[in-house]
């Protein structure tokens, strides 16, 4: 049986192992779905241009900066 730990740690091996550019299209889809999906539930609409624009610039920061990247600290 798999444990929530286990999946956890799973899935930070394979983040971890991730390239920067990979790293930082997996945040900015990640912060694109999630602004969709609030849009969705608090207003009732699809704000697309928010997501587009809030995924560009996690993208951006994340990509340039290095800026939420995890560190290999535990």
């Amino acid at each position: 049986m798999v444990t929530a730990k286990g999946l956890y740690d799973s899935g930070d091996g394979w983040v971890r192992g991730l390239s920067r550019g990979r790293y930082a299209a997996l945040l900015g889809a990640s912060e694109a779905v999630g602004v969709l999906g609030v849009g969705v539930l608090l207003n009732g609409e699809i704000l697309l241009a928010r997501a587009l624009t809030m995924a560009l610039v996690m993208f951006g920061l994340e990509y340039t900066f290095e800026a939420f990247r995890p560190s290999d600290d535990r």
